[in-house]
């Protein structure tokens, strides 16, 4: 038996009133239910580890956006996410076709496209036929007709580790397997506070945010992490776990944009450089490649200009 989503939610909330049951989830869902509804949206998961869903699912209300629960039941109608969704197999997949007429969605990518051999490494789904569907078909597919495309996580801008050297599988970022521009919203993985406050200022604004040279949002990739980073007027550190700057120890903070030392991760516990840990470049194009080694003794400033 099929049944709509509204559906789902109601014989969810009658089931837990008919057994007594008290649980947070009760408010959120009489939310979603009395909700008008928000545009449909299709999220698609390549080639990657599943770690940028892993951290949208971390975010807390808070300036930058509600709390990802509160999007994904409140604010938009996610017709399709393998991660999150109840459905599975051909009901999974009817839901996400079953946008393509109306033109009227938005395409979230997580993940590095397969190109070589036209993308055979990497199955969605298969067609009414038993063929196998492509990540590098459905992208192509789902992106021609979206309202905009929203490539999240470095593996989904740029190609990121998948991509990384000898790279059999000719892995790309979902910019080049299309051939058009996207919102990249990278990171490895990203911030959770990047990827729904991007979503919700595209909801806000009706308009995507101002973007850098490399299709990222400027209001979190405007400036280096080296820039507001509280170390780097310290005395610079000789080995991993002393205090002070890690500039001589590997750290691509000059030459990464984003702001995770005024954000900070786990809603606001600590960064990578706040735990002694050299900044990796995971927002940058080349990440890991040329960002690589992450952990080095140099005997002065790095010298790196690749872009």
């Amino acid at each position: 038996m099929e049944i709509t989503r509204r559906q789902f939610l109601k014989y969810c909330g009658g089931s837990a009133a008919a057994l007594g049951l008290t649980y947070s989830g009760l408010s959120r869902l009489s939310k979603a239910l009395a909700a008008p509804g928000g545009p449909p949206v299709v999220w698609l998961q390549a080639a990657g580890c599943t770690g940028c869903s892993v951290s949208l699912l971390n975010k807390v209300e808070n300036a930058d956006g509600p709390a990802a629960a509160d999007l994904l039941l409140n604010y938009i109608d996610l017709k399709y996410h393998p991660t999150v969704m109840a459905a599975a197999g051909d009901l999974a997949v009817e839901a996400a076709q079953a946008v393509l007429p109306s033109g009227d969605y938005y395409l979230v990518v997580e993940g590095a496209i397969p190109t070589a051999d036209n993308g055979v490494y990497c199955h969605l789904w298969e067609d009414e036929m038993g063929e196998p569907v492509t990540a590098l078909d459905a992208v192509q597919t789902f992106s021609s007709g979206a309202l905009g495309v929203i490539a999240c996580g470095t593996c989904a801008a740029y190609g990121g580790i998948p991509a990384g050297a000898p790279n059999a599988t000719a892995c790309v970022g979902v910019s080049e397997a299309i051939g058009q521009g996207v919102i990249n919203v990278p990171g490895c993985p990203p911030h959770p506070d990047w990827i729904i406050g991007t979503i919700a200022y595209i909801l806000t604004e009706g308009r995507i945010p101002r973007l850098d040279g490399y299709g990222r949002p400027w209001m979190y990739y405007g400036e280096t992490v080296h820039s507001e980073c509280p170390n780097k007027l310290s005395d610079k550190a000789q080995q991993l776990g002393q205090p002070g700057c890690l500039q001589f120890l590997g750290c691509n903070g000059q030459y990464t944009n984003a702001d995770c030392p005024q954000r900070k991760w786990n809603n606001g516990i600590n960064w990578c450089v706040g735990a002694q840990n050299p900044c990796q470049g995971c927002t940058e194009p080349g990440y890991p490649d040329l960002m690589s080694p992450f952990y080095k003794l140099e005997i002065g400033p790095k010298k790196r200009r690749w872009w």
